[in-house]
């Protein structure tokens, strides 16, 4: 490659970049002034709830990711005042493609299908935790009622990263009738956003991404002994092995009020090893489900199938035994955003899209963990 022609393809990258910048400014900017205009309650203010059929939407896409035709997006977004719309490229997906990402992404990952989805229109997600203190005592009619402590609080700040994916056709494939673009960028679009998100829920590092469950600190202290925050962990009795009794420590740990609407997590293989385990009696304590698209049970609770859950092995953590709703809040920024890139690498035709989103642990009683003892 010539000097000439690296500087060119350099400045097209900057200049791709430097695009992308100001359109989340503008983004950004666009969101806090409906934001602002909301808490006012001003008249005509409408939401950003799209609107159109189905198939108006996919229409709409189709022009846009086949010949960059943008006024059938514009039109559905002008309508519903989206946010998403950039009149240089970018656009917010239809809905009906958002709600397949959603579906994926919860078809992929049990954390997403178990956990509690909250909405926010900043970087982050504050939530404010108490910690207790609040200190309490029987009186008479008369006796005097002196000051009580008072109660701790913490907070939780759940930070928002991006994720994205950047599949391409060639210009010839878009223009060829016969094959289907919308579709396959839309396939593309939600299995690579349903892998990256279900990774990072068990195992991200919270650098621009969820923390991950398995990445927070774990002790094997109970509720109210370990520091906050900490997830409490139960060891198997033997090495490399789990048995009947370990599984019942597991659920024991979890206070009786996270009980209701808890459920185990674990991957394939391990259910498939906990599936053959027996009580004293020679009974089997795993118990399949009696109906298509029921959950199989462990003592009562639904198993979830996650993939990203490691294998039974020493030092790990297989299993996961919780209450998801209030224990893990996945936090959506945004809807999902596209831009058509014809330009940086041409002859391709490169979709880049993105998602907002975050997650962490919010109350670290409600989650248990079994750990494998090592030998």
């Amino acid at each position: 490659m010539t000097t000439e022609v690296k500087q060119v393809v350099d400045q097209l990258g900057q200049a791709f970049d430097q695009f992308k910048q100001r359109h989340d400014e503008r983004i950004d900017a666009i969101e806090e002034e409906i934001v602002q205009l909301a808490k006012l309650k001003r008249p005509g203010v409408a939401s950003n709830t799209k609107t159109g059929s189905a198939n108006q939407q996919k229409e709409a896409l189709r022009s846009f990711i086949t010949k960059g035709d943008d006024s059938k997006l514009l039109e559905l977004e002008g309508k519903a005042m989206s946010i998403g719309s950039d009149p240089d490229g970018g656009y917010a997906v239809p809905e009906y493609l958002e709600r397949e990402v959603e579906s994926l992404e919860k078809d992929a990952s049990a954390v997403v299908r178990l956990a509690r989805t909250v909405e926010t229109t900043g970087p982050h997600f504050k939530k404010l935790i108490n910690l207790r203190g609040t200190a309490s005592g029987w009186v008479g009619e008369t006796d005097a009622r002196p000051e009580t402590g008072t109660p701790q609080m913490a907070a939780i700040t759940i930070e928002v990263g991006e994720v994205y994916a950047n599949p391409k056709l060639t210009q010839a494939m878009l223009d060829d009738a016969m094959f289907d673009a919308e579709l396959f960028i839309g396939e593309e679009i939600t299995s690579e956003f349903a892998d990256q998100l279900g990774a990072a829920l068990i195992h991200g590092d919270g650098i621009n991404k969820p923390k991950g469950i398995l990445t927070k600190p774990v002790t094997t202290e109970k509720d109210g002994v370990r520091a906050f925050g900490n997830l409490q962990a139960v060891e198997t009795a033997a090495a490399g092995v789990v048995s009947f009794d370990d599984l019942k420590e597991l659920k024991a740990s979890l206070r009786a009020k996270y009980r209701p609407g808890a459920a185990w997590i674990m991957n394939d293989a391990a259910a498939n090893t906990l599936s053959k385990l027996k009580d004293a009696n020679g009974d089997y304590i795993w118990n399949d489900a009696v109906a298509a698209g029921e959950p199989n049970t462990l003592f009562g609770y639904p198993v979830e199938i996650d993939e990203n859950m490691p294998d039974i092995s020493a030092g790990a953590y297989p299993v996961l035994f919780g209450n998801f709703q209030r224990g893990y809040y996945v936090v959506r920024r945004t809807g999902i955003r596209l831009l058509r890139d014809p330009f940086t690498s041409k002859p391709y035709v490169n979709f880049y899209a993105t998602e907002r989103v975050g997650g962490d642990v919010v109350n670290s009683e409600c989650l248990k963990l079994l750990k494998i003892k090592a030998a």
